[in-house]
C-alpha cells in the first residue's frame, strides 16, 4: 500500500467520524492532520514540505492545520487542493505566503509531472492568497471572481502588514499582493487540463467573489470559504441570505466528495450539517431580540452548546451572533 492510499483510507475514516458528530474543534483539526502526516513514510518528506492526500481520481488535498495563525503553523492553517488532468493540474487556492506557494508547487511535482496551468482563488481571504506570487513567478496565470480581485486590491496590503507582524519577515519573504491574470464574473466551466471544472460563483455570499470548483469527472467539489466542516464561519464579510442560498445551490451538485475551506473532506451532506449553525444562530439571537435584550449583552448570550467544539468557536461566535443580531434588527425596516 503506498503513501497516497493510506492517506486516503485514514482521511476516510476521519470523514465517517465528522459526519457521525460533527462538533470537533481544533484539536481535532490538529490530530486528523498527524493522522494523515504519519501515513507517510518519514524518509518522503522533508522540513517544510507539504503531504498530499487522495480524495478521489486525480484530485487531492494539502490540508490544513485548522486554528489561528501562528507562527507555529506559519499560517497554514487553510486546505488546498488541486486536479490532475490529461494535459495539466490546476491548483485551487494558493496559501498564506510566497514560501508556501513554492511547497504547493513541490507537492504537486510529486504527484505528477504535468504542468500547472491555472491557479484558481475561491476567495479573498489571506489564507489563499499570499501564495499567488509564487506561481505567477512560474508564468502560471491566476484567476479570480472580479470582486474577490477587488477586494484583494482595497485590504489586502493591510493584510499583508499583519502578517508579517504576526509570522515574521522570513516567514513572509517575496510574499506580495497579486493582481489576478483573469477575472470572472459568472460562473464558466474550464478545460484546460482534459478534465471539465466547473466554477460556480453565486452572487456575494461568504465573501465578495467567494466561488466553488466542481470536478465533473469525480463529482468532486471544492467549496473555499463557502463550506467548511467542523469549523465555525466567519461572517464578517458575509451576506447571509446569499449564503443560504449558495449552500442550497452547492447541495444540488450531488457532489460525491467535498474538500471544504477548512477540516477533513467530507461528502455533500456536510453542506447541510454546516448550514444548520446559520439556523441555529439565527433562532437563537431572534429570540434575544424577542426578549429585549440589547446589543451589548448578546456576546455573552450567544452560548451554541451543539457546536462548542468547532475549530474557532470562542473566536468567531460571539462576533457571528453580534452581526446576526445588527442584520435581524435592520430587516424589519428595509421591508417598509
Amino acid at each position: 500500500m503506498d503513501a497516497v492510499t493510506s492517506s486516503r483510507m485514514i482521511t476516510g475514516k476521519l470523514c465517517a467520524s465528522v459526519t457521525a458528530a460533527p462538533a470537533r474543534g481544533a484539536a481535532f483539526a490538529f490530530t486528523a492532520l498527524v493522522a494523515l502526516l504519519a501515513a507517510f513514510p518519514a524518509q518522503t518528506l522533508r522540513a517544510g514540505e507539504l503531504a498530499p492526500v487522495r480524495v478521489a481520481a486525480g484530485v487531492y488535498v494539502l490540508p490544513g492545520s485548522g486554528g489561528e495563525i501562528t507562527a507555529d503553523n506559519d499560517g497554514r492553517t487553510a486546505n488546498v487542493a488541486f486536479v490532475v488532468g490529461p494535459r495539466g493540474v490546476v491548483v485551487v487556492n494558493t496559501g498564506i505566503s510566497f514560501r508556501e506557494g513554492e511547497a504547493i508547487i513541490a507537492a504537486v511535482a510529486r504527484v505528477s509531472k504535468r504542468p500547472i496551468r491555472l491557479a484558481i482563488l475561491t476567495h479573498p481571504g489571506q489564507e489563499a492568497i499570499f501564495g499567488a506570487a509564487a506561481f505567477q513567478e512560474r508564468g502560471i496565470p491566476v484567476l479570480a471572481a472580479r470582486e474577490c480581485a477587488e477586494l484583494i486590491a482595497a485590504r489586502c496590503e493591510t493584510c499583508l502588514s499583519n502578517l508579517r507582524r504576526t509570522l515574521g519577515e522570513k516567514a513572509m519573504a517575496g510574499t506580495r499582493v497579486i493582481v489576478p491574470d483573469r477575472m470572472i464574473e459568472n460562473g464558466q466551466t474550464l478545460d484546460l487540463i482534459g478534465r471539465k471544472l466547473r466554477l460556480i460563483v453565486p452572487p456575494w455570499s461568504s465573501a465578495p467573489g467567494a466561488l466553488a470548483v466542481f470536478d465533473e469527472t469525480t463529482a468532486t467539489l471544492i467549496t473555499g470559504s463557502l463550506v467548511s466542516i467542523a469549523r465555525i464561519p466567519d461572517l464578517r464579510d458575509a451576506r447571509a441570505q446569499a449564503w443560504r442560498s449558495a449552500l442550497v445551490a452547492l447541495e444540488a451538485t450531488k457532489c460525491r466528495h467535498l474538500i471544504p475551506g477548512y477540516g477533513p473532506a467530507g461528502t455533500c451532506a456536510d453542506v447541510a450539517t454546516f448550514a444548520q449553525y446559520f439556523d441555529a444562530l439565527d433562532a437563537l439571537v431572534a429570540e434575544l431580540l424577542r426578549q429585549g435584550v440589547g446589543l451589548a449583552d448578546v456576546r455573552d448570550r450567544s452560548d451554541l452548546p451543539a457546536f462548542a467544539r468547532w475549530d474557532q468557536y470562542d473566536t468567531l461566535n460571539g462576533s457571528n451572533a453580534n452581526r446576526t443580531y445588527l442584520r435581524l434588527e435592520q430587516e424589519p425596516l428595509r421591508s417598509q
